[in-house]
């Protein structure tokens, strides 16, 4: 049932007089916004502050003793429609898994990954011109069939967050104390603006019953939790109540008693259109009493790298309160650290001063390496060469760029120009192999289930390698384990067998920093599911957090004891360039002011010179510049080299003369 809220009520709703010549279909008496005919008619979704900040709608639960409901905040939300349209959601054809697998028609009942396939949604916008009705219909998100509701929600209608307040006018930017999930709604007419006395509210802050609607009713009053349509008409409420999956903020263990915000974010993503876009966050007071009055802590959270390399910084963030004081004299929330060292901060909170523990922040400084320019003639190989004290890696570009190799020396693709590349020294940072909680099934009751639409949610900080995970078993055999994107796509899969009772499985799954990845099962798993006694997020500090479940915060799904590697990262000096230069192209052939002639070429035991200028010396070099053969002619116009000393290859003739200097390619058979 959407309500534990007299559902009956929708059958005993008094008789609507609905303007017969203002429907979806007779725009006559329809009125416009604008005071014209000819007009979008358009919805205005409001959330109400009557039932969110009605203490009768609204739950606190202290920390312990409530099992499931453990530091939840339990809200209500009523979404009234203020606007002279209705907000119409039309389920189109289309349906997708992820984002790059889309069915015109019938999908199948879940995707690759387990999940329920998306309907792309529209939402239908009435026109009045004159007395004509039309509409238009344009793309507005998605709906998702909602397993425990067992019926059809429109995605990311909601976000519910717990925040301190500060002066600043957008409650969006106060400090976020407890947050809640983004909720997916059905959307529905529960009652009109009559019934819900008092939950309707203009931007005046006056209250609005049916008769100040001049489109009231337009809509129908009639939207329901249909899988092809749903909304809210002109002068209708919807209401979630409290007691529903999802309907509540987390309040974070050592928060203190006192007074706070709830702000309730409806449309968050503005996947919709209405008369006013600015009117969707609502936030309004409430007094925690459930919490701690003494004793708290103040914590540091950091969500970068606790190392850091030259040049990197990290951002700290201290638990919300009134006041900060850093160890480093700062005052804010959160502070920039750019430099090794120990930090504190007291925050002052509802339950007084408190002072966190010592946050180490260390730093490691890398030296350049040392790398010479070599030489060739075109076209060839070349192999450069650097030294330094760490691994030395190999670019092709200042910064950024694509990793060569990694090693003392790299040895070039074939060139035919000039070419620069780069070397940097590098050094690890070795982080520790970490057990993650809940380290066994024994957080609360439980039971087997083989639902394959399960996983658990997590947010990844620092690239990990999972190399094992703990799983409870009423059958033995293979299971397919998968880890999703946040978009629901296959990255990884694999076959584990798995025994009956306690087994501890190996994934090896690397893992790149992202949020919202899945962990669940491709098929049947017959795996022990948690069902009280959860408290997420379940963390390795600054690596990684398990946020929650594909089935809300009630439930822990399949893998316990997650053994957790992170994949150690680098520190790098700053890149040095090394330059492997062609020397045909600044050999000059055609001196104009130096007229030389060098013959044979190929060359076989001699060479022989002809110059119109005195000649003083001769030299023969290889491509890298290496003197292989000098010879000094006292001012001869003409010389004659030995030449058969050198192997079969390229060379550079050199041909000083009293005028300027002659180069030459020259070839040996």
């Amino acid at each position: 049932m959407k309500k534990l809220l007299n559902v009956i009520l929708l059958c005993l709703i008094f008789n609507l007089k609905v303007q017969a010549q203002c429907t979806t279909t007779n725009a006559t008496t329809c009125n416009c916004l604008n005071g014209t005919s000819n007009c979008d008619l358009l919805p205005d979704i409001k959330v109400s502050e009557k039932l969110l900040s009605d203490p009768m709608w609204n739950t606190e639960y202290s920390q312990t003793g409530n099992g499931s409901n453990n530091g939840q905040l339990r809200i209500t939300v009523a979404t009234p429609n203020i606007g002279r349209g209705p907000l119409t959601v039309m389920a189109s054809g289309v349906y997708v898994c992820g984002t790059d697998t889309i069915w015109n028609g019938a999908p199948p009942l879940f995707c690759p990954d387990g999940t329920n396939p998306k309907n792309i949604i529209n939402q239908r916008i009435y026109h009045k011109n004159g007395n004509v009705m039309t509409y238009t219909d344009d793309m507005a998100g998605s709906m998702t069939y909602h397993n425990s509701h067992l019926h059809m929600h429109v995605d990311d209608w909601g976000i519910f967050t717990l925040r301190l307040q500060t002066p600043d006018p957008n409650p969006l930017n106060w400090p976020i104390v407890g947050q809640g999930s983004k909720i997916a709604f059905c959307l529905m007419d529960l009652g009109t603006c009559d019934f819900y006395d008092g939950n309707c509210v203009s931007d005046l802050n006056d209250t609005l019953f049916n008769a100040d609607f001049p489109n009231f009713g337009l809509g129908g009053g009639n939207y329901n939790c249909s899988p092809s349509m749903q909304g809210i008409s002109s002068g209708y409420v919807d209401v979630y109540d409290q007691s529903l999956d999802g309907m509540y903020i987390d309040i974070p263990p050592g928060t203190c008693n006192g007074d706070y915000w709830i702000v309730a974010q409806i449309d968050p993503n503005n996947n919709f259109q209405e008369e006013n876009e600015n009117n969707n966050v609502m936030a309004v007071p409430i007094t925690l009493t459930e919490q701690a009055t003494s004793g708290t802590q103040a914590i540091i959270v950091n969500k970068g790298n606790q190392t850091l390399c030259d040049g990197e910084t990290t951002l700290l963030s201290a638990s919300p309160g009134f006041t900060y004081l850093w160890s480093n004299g700062e005052t804010t929330q959160s502070i920039i650290v750019s430099s090794a060292g120990s930090y504190m901060v007291t925050v002052d909170n509802y339950c007084g001063l408190s002072t966190s523990n010592p946050y180490t922040i260390n730093a490691i400084s890398v030296s350049a390496p040392a790398a010479n320019n070599v030489s060739f003639v075109a076209p060839a190989t070349v192999t450069l060469n650097a030294s330094g004290s760490g691994d030395l890696r190999w670019y092709n570009a200042p910064t950024g760029g694509t990793l060569l190799h990694t090693g003392p020396s790299y040895t070039t693709p074939v060139l035919n120009n000039t070419a620069t590349y780069h070397v940097a020294n590098s050094t690890p940072i070795v982080l520790p192999i970490s057990y993650m909680p809940p380290h066994d099934k024994n957080i609360g009751m439980g039971s087997f289930t083989s639902d394959p639409t399960r996983y658990l949610i997590f947010d990844v900080h620092k690239k990990i390698l999972l190399k094992s995970v703990k799983v409870y078993s009423s059958l033995a055999g293979n299971r397919i384990i998968q880890l999703r994107d946040s978009a629901g796509i296959i990255k990884q899969s694999l076959t584990v067998w798995v025994d009956t009772g306690e087994t501890r499985i190996t994934l090896n799954m690397t893992i790149d920093v992202g949020n919202s990845y899945k962990l669940g099962t491709g098929g049947s798993s017959n795996f022990f599911r948690s069902v009280s006694g959860v408290q997420y997020p379940y963390s390795i500090a600054d690596v990684v957090d398990i946020i929650g479940s594909s089935n809300g915060s009630v439930f822990y799904y399949f893998f316990y004891d997650w053994e957790v590697d992170p994949v150690d990262p680098i520190c790098e000096s700053a890149r040095i360039p090394v330059v492997a230069s062609n020397l045909a192209a600044s050999i000059n052939e055609n001196n104009a002011e130096v007229h030389v002639n060098i013959f044979p070429n190929p060359i076989d035991d001699e060479l022989k010179v002809q110059s119109e200028h005195p000649i003083t010396e001769v030299l023969i070099t290889d491509a890298t510049g290496k003197t292989l053969s000098q010879e000094y002619i006292p001012l001869q116009p003409t010389a004659t080299i030995e030449a058969g000393q050198l192997a079969t290859g390229t060379y550079i003739v050199v041909v000083v003369t009293a005028q300027g200097t002659y180069r030459k390619l020259v070839s040996k058979r």
